[in-house]
Parts: structure tokens; sequence; C-alpha cells
């Protein structure tokens, strides 16, 4: 590994709805690159957060900057996740990007992990960019089905409590309604979560990078992506990206309460020709 010094620097956004980042640099040399960093959402985000920051290091050691992201509403940000919404997330991810793109003629990568894998590709197609390359750590390839699985927690938290019951169907009719709905220690509003039934991989209308490295985690060996993931990367492919599936093992660290690490997600993001 290499020992090349690097530059941390922390900060926020300069927009209405204000973002927290931290951005790993070489501090000796330009760039060659830059990275920006989409997390996860609610407790996923807080379990990758350390091996996030690790690969961020890892990313400046080899010669390129990597920002952080705390989308607004989330971790170190200003406001709370009832105030998000997509929009305000994809000016925070601009506001990054194109101060980005000023500062160096160099390529931009985005880099999502879970969910801000989803948000990384429309918002790249939404807003008529192709980026150079997009890594994804165990994407979420549909937004619909994410959102439910997410309900479900708090389901399966109504039955323990012997609270009154609930369906996935009525909690969406609740957050159409305005209503926030506590899941997890977090409250969610409806602009957002109805807004993330919508985000669908296999649906974009243009690819998002010209090369796309869809990392997906297999506990069994199995070197194939699953269905929903099959879809999605040949739907990219059919666009144009050159998309490239690889499979990694290890601990599905989205999932764990206690910190862990993952080396062989680490070792192939470190092959990665970015």
């Amino acid at each position: 590994m290499s020992t090349q010094p690097i530059h941390i620097q922390a900060g926020f956004t300069e927009g209405e709805k204000p973002a927290f980042f931290v951005r790993f640099s070489p501090a000796d040399a330009v760039p060659r690159a830059h990275v920006i960093y989409l997390p996860p959402f609610t407790e996923e985000m807080n379990r990758c957060r350390a091996i996030a920051a690790g690969q961020a290091r890892q990313f400046a050691r080899q010669g390129m900057s990597c920002t952080l992201l705390d989308f607004h509403g989330t971790g170190e940000s200003p406001g709370e996740t009832t105030d998000a919404t997509l929009p305000i997330w994809y000016n925070n991810i601009s506001e990054i990007y194109d101060s980005l793109v000023n500062e160096a003629h160099v390529p931009v990568h985005l880099w999502g992990c879970r969910l801000g894998a989803l948000i990384a590709a429309n918002y790249l197609t939404n807003r008529a960019i192709t980026c150079d390359a997009l890594l994804m750590w165990q994407p979420i390839a549909a937004g619909k089905p994410y959102a439910t699985q997410v309900y479900r927690q708090r389901l399966a938290a109504l039955i323990e409590r012997g609270g009154a019951a609930e369906t996935t169907t009525t909690i969406r009719e609740r957050l159409a309604n305005d209503e926030v709905v506590e899941i997890g220690g977090y409250s969610l509003g409806g602009p957002l979560m109805l807004a993330i039934d919508e985000l669908d991989m296999a649906s974009i209308s243009r690819a998002p990078a010209k090369r796309v490295f869809w990392l997906e985690h297999s506990s069994d060996g199995d070197l194939l992506p699953n269905p929903r993931s099959a879809k999605a990367i040949s739907h990219l492919s059919n666009l144009g990206a050159e998309t490239k599936h690889i499979a990694f093992t290890g601990a599905p660290i989205w999932q764990l309460h206690e910190r862990a690490t993952c080396d062989s997600l680490l070792e192939q993001t470190e092959a990665l020709p970015l």
C-alpha cells in the first residue's frame, strides 16, 4: 500500500440546503481524478462509514481526491431527514461535482454505496452528465423493493411491541398524506420516500457513465448477479455503458451492527482501472 501523504478537508456545500463533506486528497500533487462518494441511507450509512473513509484514504494514496458526502438532513449535515428530498440531494451532488470540474480538468468518478449507487445513476441520467466511471458497492437496483424492506422494519417493531397492525401499503398511504413515519429511529417523510419508490436502474433513459463497475456480494461463491441486478446490468450495457459485474465475498457490512471490514470488497475496488 502506498504511503503517500494525504490532505483532509472538511466543510459544507454553499447551497440553500447545505451538506457536510470530507475530502481526502494527495497532499503534494494535483489529483489525477476526483471521486465523489454517495452514501447509503439511514442506519446503513453509519454501518458503512468507517470502511468508506478507509477506502477514501486509499484513493488519495493512489493519487485521486475523494469527497465523502452526507446528504442534507443526514449524517453530519444540517436539517432533518423529514426535510430531505431527491432534488435537494441532487443539488448537494451538483455543488460538489461542479466545484471539482472547475478546479481541474481531470476525470470525475461517482461512487455510490447501496441507495447511494441508485441515486448516483439517476442523478447522472437526469442531469445529462456522462461521468468517466460509476463505481457501485452493493447497489440497490430498484427503489420500491428497497423501500418496502425499510417499511418492514417498522412492521416487525410494531409486532414486537404489540402495536397496531400496519402494512407497507398503509405506510405508503400515510406518507402520501404528508405524515411522518418513524422507522428505526429515523423520521421519514413522503416527498423523499415516495420519490425513492420511482427510482429504477433498469428504466433510466441514458448511460450514466462510460464505465460502470457493479460490485455485488456473494454469500455462496456464486459469481453471477441476482436476477434484479442482471436486468439492470443488461439495461446499462444496452445504453452503451461498459458495465462489469464483480462479485465479492466476506462480511455484508451494510447489514452488521458491529463495526466490520470486508477485505474482498476493498481488494476488488483497489484492482479497478480508475
